[in-house]
């Protein structure tokens, strides 16, 4: 993932600091950990920032059905989903960091966070009808070597949904509302080795910290209320749709580096006392979600149906998704 080549950007770098007489290995220890540290918190900052638009939206993304069930009706279904968040990257670039070049940070422009996503609905009295979705990534674990991630992403959502109008001869389309609960839970783990960090004062004074290890840590809660409405035709043996959504959204998006390794200053180890700086971030869910909807629905055999769907909600977020999913009634 292109997202862990920023933690490398702490894993080379020289370190330029105030004059310092004298040094000593804690003198060096503090002044690194304090400056890392500071960086590790703004850089924090930006992924939470980001992460709290990229979680609601895909949680929320995906599950667009333009029929609805009939009395007694029953479905079931899979798709695959793929949400982009476009990411400020310029804003990263300017961060005001002290000893990570942000700017040489190589950042997606727009974040691909993928789904798989499984429902099931069933009909109910009164024009309603009831579903269920269960998905997001399981656990998925990546290892070349130096550098390590993990994610995982488990979204749950409950849909009630009624037809308004229903398509006929006096009415050209048909009009569903529906109803939607989604609650997202999940977390994002990079690790990263380095063989030294070099600090240099004004008087050419040089120390190293060793053997070191760059973990980031990432993880969500999120809930989202939201309200759909979508307008079918069908066409022979093709339905398409389109529609808008608004969605309500809450819950903590959690960010923190943390950076260790040994200090060494003029080639005096001190393996006794290692160097650890910890940055952190917490930030809220983005508040609203307002999306367009559209896509194609193709009934090849009985019972069996296509999707292909597209979200929108402005440049910031976009959203496509191809699913499969079995009809009675």
């Amino acid at each position: 993932m292109r997202v862990q080549k920023y933690l490398v950007m702490l894993c080379g770098l020289t370190l330029t600091a105030p004059v310092v007489h004298a040094l000593t290995v804690q003198q060096v220890e503090q002044e690194v950990t304090t400056q890392l540290t500071n960086d590790s918190n703004l850089i924090s900052g930006w992924m939470t920032s980001n992460l709290k638009n990229v979680i609601p939206f895909n949680s929320t993304s995906g599950d667009v059905v333009p029929k609805q069930l009939k009395l007694f009706g029953l479905e079931v279904g899979v798709e695959g989903v793929v949400s982009g968040t476009k990411m400020d990257v310029d804003s990263l670039h300017s961060l005001p960091t002290s000893l990570v070049d942000t700017r040489s940070i190589d950042m997606f422009s727009r974040l691909p966070f993928p789904m798989v996503l499984g429902h099931a609905k069933i009909g109910l009295p009164f024009g309603f009808d009831a579903g269920i979705r269960l998905g997001g990534i399981p656990k998925t674990s990546r290892d070349s070597g130096s550098r390590t991630s993990s994610i995982k992403n488990k979204v749950i959502g409950l849909d009630l949904r009624k037809k308004i109008i229903e398509e006929g001869m006096a009415k050209p389309f048909g009009l569903t509302l529906g109803l939607n609960y989604t609650h997202a839970d999940g977390s994002l783990d990079l690790s990263n080795t380095y063989n030294s960090l070099t600090y240099t004062d004004s008087q050419n004074n040089t120390a190293q910290v060793n053997n070191g290890i760059t973990k980031e840590h990432a993880d969500w809660k999120t809930n989202s209320v939201g309200l759909q409405a979508i307008l079918d035709k069908q066409i022979f043996f093709i339905t398409p749709y389109i529609g808008g959504a608004v969605n309500r959204n809450s819950g903590d998006i959690n960010n923190s580096i943390t950076t260790t390794g040994t200090p060494t200053i003029n080639g005096v180890e001190d393996a006794a006392d290692p160097l650890s700086a910890t940055g952190s971030s917490t930030d809220k869910a983005n508040k609203w979600d307002v999306r367009a909807l559209a896509g194609l629905e193709f009934n090849f055999l009985p019972f069996m149906k296509l999707g292909i769907g597209g979200e929108f909600a402005g440049s910031k977020n976009v959203a496509g998704s191809v699913g499969l999913r079995i009809q009675f009634r």
